[in-house]
């Protein structure tokens, strides 16, 4: 390796956060050469420091675990500027199903403190997709409608 101060850059700035290949580079370009980032990076890439796809991975389960949905997760990918390739597996491999078992514990847990209207614009704004949010609706609205006619 030619330059070991940029890979010790590199590893310190890997040490702190996980980075996507295209965050690292432009981190630790400044004023190295581009063959010496393009060994930089392949050489944390041997070693699996550097992996996007590892990272989208990550970044899909622990927005999931925030119960986050699929257009917050593809716009959190595009914004770490993980690989076009990746994000377009992600999107293609996405499970729904999880997607709206997510939002239905957060409609569980939140609805004695907030209306029906105000956990949907809560979800909508979590980046819940469409289909999710139309499921969750109908088998809230139906309930909430049966409820009151039992009332009534």
């Amino acid at each position: 390796m030619k330059n070991k101060r940029l890979y010790a850059r590199a590893l310190k700035l890997l040490g702190l956060k996980s980075r996507s290949e295209a965050e690292l580079r432009e981190k630790i370009c400044g004023d190295a050469e581009e063959e010496e980032v393009d060994e930089v990076i392949e050489e944390c890439k041997r070693h699996r420091y550097l992996d996007d796809r590892a990272l989208a991975e990550y970044i899909v389960d622990s927005s999931l675990k925030k119960n986050k949905g699929y257009w917050y997760i593809v716009s959190a990918l595009e914004k770490r500027n993980i690989r076009e390739d990746i994000i377009e597996e992600v999107k293609d491999s996405f499970d729904f199903e999880t997607e709206f078992k997510k939002a239905e514990e957060f409609v569980c847990k939140s609805r004695k403190k907030k209306s029906i209207s105000s956990l949907f614009f809560s979800l909508k704004s979590k980046g819940f997709s469409s289909p999710v949010l139309s499921r969750i609706k109908q088998r809230y609205l139906k309930r909430g409608s049966k409820q009151q006619q039992k009332g009534e």
